[in-house]
């Protein structure tokens, strides 16, 4: 049966691709905001299908699930957008433009503190209010997106969850172009490499990103296993990207599923009660 979490998966694989699908911007934004509709529909589908166990399972949904999905989408399509507008910008006045775009940001951020802030620190003393059904009435930007069109597949505060999401990503998308306007110099350069290599297996690095990932130990868990993953990359001088979403099966096959752990858990304890004698 194909749950949310596969559904994620599944995208997050497909987004990866976007580059190979063309060299021009535009379809490749494109790519991904269709990629983005169908997860979206397919979650709807499954909601409407299969409801959920309890008002838990609901709210974490709401909350967790789906803003990752319609976030990106909400991200690629104010790209897009951001992008179409540069087209008539000259060199001169480029950087005056991200810029404005990044005050605009950090206004919304502002206005919109009280909201921001329970989403940045994940507070849960309203949740039962903000992430279940047929609260409030859907506004008026999510109708524009027909997948989202349903209120068996709505809540008063994902969207605004999604749309926060969304913000973040682009006041990074906008920060790092302004940064290339600014040293145009190191924009073709490769990054300085770490002075680290990981030397165990690439299982052993799937496993221990995945147990941070299932922990939410990154970003009170709003990162995404591919953000890890990057990350991971630049730290330890190691490809995992193109892998990381089988990996999960290929653990489940073996004896013991998280084997690296275990392994770290013994030594720990090995040499603290070394210490301890």
């Amino acid at each position: 049966m194909t749950t949310h979490k596969q559904i994620i998966s599944e995208l997050e694989t497909e987004l990866l691709k976007r580059d190979e699908v063309s060299g021009n911007l535009f379809e490749q934004l494109e790519f991904a905001i269709g990629l983005c509709k169908i997860a979206l529909d397919r979650m709807r589908e499954l909601v409407v299908k299969e409801g959920f166990l309890d008002k838990n399972s609901e709210i974490h949904f709401f909350k967790k699930i789906k803003p990752i999905v319609y976030s990106k989408l909400l991200y690629y399509q104010a790209v897009f957008d951001i992008e179409s507008i540069r087209q008539n910008v000259d060199r001169k006045n480029l950087k005056k433009f991200f810029q404005r775009e990044q005050k605009k940001l950090l206004k919304f951020m502002k206005k919109n503190y009280v909201k921001v802030q329970y989403y940045r620190c994940d507070h849960n003393y309203l949740d039962e209010k903000y992430f279940t059904r047929n609260n409030e009435k859907i506004p008026l930007e999510a109708k524009d997106n027909q997948s989202l069109f349903n209120e068996d597949f709505f809540s008063c505060r994902d969207h605004t969850f999604s749309v926060i999401m969304a913000k973040e990503m682009l006041i990074k998308y906008i920060s790092k172009e302004i940064e290339e306007i600014e040293h145009p110099e190191g924009k073709d350069q490769v990054m300085s490499k770490s002075n680290l290599s990981w030397t165990d297996s690439k299982m052993d690095a799937y496993e221990f990103i995945y147990g941070i990932y299932y922990a939410g130990s990154v970003n009170h868990g709003k990162a995404t296993i591919s953000d890890l993953a990057e990350a991971f990359e630049k730290m330890f001088n190691i490809e995992l990207k193109k892998d990381i979403y089988h990996a999960p099966s290929e653990m489940v096959q073996r004896n013991e599923p998280a084997k690296y752990l275990s392994r770290l858990v013994a030594i720990i304890r090995r040499k603290m009660n070394n210490k301890l004698r």
